[in-house]
């Protein structure tokens, strides 16, 4: 069982970090009280000193009913005023899980100048500290660069024109020769047959095969350090459970697979004329004035007007007399005016993404 040693702190002067085998204040001299909590740094060592250990297995200390001084296990009078050790009471010893281990004591750490036994942490490593700050400055300019590369530019555009699109789709009520597994209503029959619909899953025979499946099979006992146990004289040691020890065996077995097959399901299906709206043609108009208008339509009686759609474009020059287009709704198009300049975010492909319009004066 690996021992380590611990620290108390004293209650009278408040040091901290004293070292668990001292029986009193290094500082003030007053003898370690009943009832002192030992605690475990992280950073505590294992001992590995013969004494050491001796000392640590000897017992919980005692405390003298007399002058209350804290006195080794191995002592059967007073190191401090001779008493004999008698019916005295001893320091408690504690089990503590791994989760509950102490690592603070009666007083909160004050100064680290008068912790007795304190570690000198270890110089920071300046070469990873070096090494990341030169990652995450490539990093960055990286991004840096990136980002001036795509982020869009604000141009003044000014309007030097417009244009504008717009369509209709012309449909007709015609008779059209379809398939299908159900007539729609009012369907003329030209030809039915019976044909293949989909396919089922359907079960054929078994097969008889092998296959490798694991099991957890007990082996034995393991013994694990599952806590600390506070032996009352600054000392703590490791304290064992046991749990049960597993391993994977494998095994091969026999089993039946089903088969299947699939089988074609038949339906009726058929061929038939069937009177329907369908598109014809399309009917466009464009300009580039500010009069949209929707292209005239002749219409036959077995015709009809169907989805309409319309484009508005406004034309833009930079002061490089670069072009550029967007389009809009028709509300906004018809705000612009031919001649007038306009704050905008542009892409670096050259797509207008925003116009900003000047406000308005009341």
């Amino acid at each position: 069982m690996a021992i380590q040693e611990g620290r108390w702190d004293c209650r009278s002067c408040g040091t901290v970090g004293i070292l668990g085998r001292r029986k009193s204040c290094p500082n003030c001299g007053r003898s370690r009280p009943e009832g002192t909590r030992f605690y475990l740094p992280e950073d505590a060592q294992e001992v590995t000193d013969e004494a050491r250990l001796q000392e640590a297995r000897s017992g919980a200390d005692w405390l003298c009913s007399y002058c209350g001084a804290s006195n080794s296990a191995t002592l059967e009078a007073c190191g401090g005023c001779g008493a004999d050790r008698a019916d005295s009471e001893r320091q408690a010893v504690r089990d503590y899980a791994l989760d509950e281990i102490p690592r603070s004591g009666d007083n909160a750490p004050d100064s680290p100048a008068r912790q007795e036994g304190a570690r000198t942490p270890p110089p920071r490593r300046r070469g990873s500290l070096r090494k990341f700050l030169v990652a995450g400055g490539v990093v960055g300019g990286i991004l840096l660069l990136l980002f001036l590369v795509f982020r869009p530019r604000h141009e003044t555009l000014t309007v030097t024109g417009f244009s504008w699109e717009r369509e209709i789709d012309v449909e007709a009520y015609r008779t059209v020769t379809e398939e299908g597994w159900d007539l729609p209503h009012g369907a003329r029959v030209k030809k039915k047959w019976r044909d293949i619909h989909h396919y089922e899953d359907v079960l054929d025979h078994y097969e008889t095969r092998t296959r490798k499946v694991s099991e957890r099979v007990q082996t034995g006992t393991e013994r694990y350090v599952c806590g600390k146990r506070d032996l009352g004289n600054g000392y703590f040691e490791d304290r064992y459970c046991t749990r049960p020890k597993y391993e994977t065996r494998y095994r091969t077995e026999t089993y039946r697979e089903p088969v299947y097959r699939k089988e074609p399901v038949y339906r009726m299906k058929y061929r038939y004329d069937v009177e329907k709206w369908v598109h014809d043609r399309t009917k466009r108009a464009a300009g580039e004035d500010r009069e949209p208008e929707w292209p005239p339509l002749r219409l036959a009686k077995n015709e009809r007007a169907g989805k309409r759609t319309e484009h508005y474009f406004v034309h833009f020059t930079d002061e490089e007399k670069k072009r550029y287009r967007k389009e809009v709704s028709e509300a906004q198009w018809r705000r612009y005016e031919v001649g007038k300049r306009y704050s905008a975010r542009v892409s670096r492909s050259g797509e207008v993404l925003e116009v900003t319009f000047p406000e308005t004066k009341r």
